[in-house]
């Protein structure tokens, strides 16, 4: 299975971001978890920048711990994205 990683010089590759986003996204199937990092050892470069993200994931995960928003704040939240706000125009 073919990521579209492709390399554009010693100093990184045009997909790696994209695959870095992809590979940390939960929706992301072990399938192509596996292919991607896969694709991504055969690039040292590529491969210590993956490191590095999971690595500072880890951190900010381990600092925050299991913090939620306060309550409020999260109905707040849920209600303004769940708030449909309609304008009528009137043309005379």
């Amino acid at each position: 299975m073919s990521t579209g990683h492709t390399h554009t010089g010693a100093h990184g590759c045009e997909a790696t971001h994209r695959l870095l986003c992809e590979l940390f996204d939960e929706d992301t199937t072990a399938e192509r978890r596996e292919a991607i990092t896969s694709d991504l050892a055969s690039c040292p470069e590529c491969m210590a920048i993956a490191r590095s993200e999971r690595d500072v994931r880890a951190m900010v995960r381990d600092c925050c711990g299991p913090a939620k928003a306060p309550e409020p704040l999260r109905q707040r939240i849920i209600a303004s994205i769940t708030t449909v706000t309609y304008t009528e125009v009137q043309y005379r």
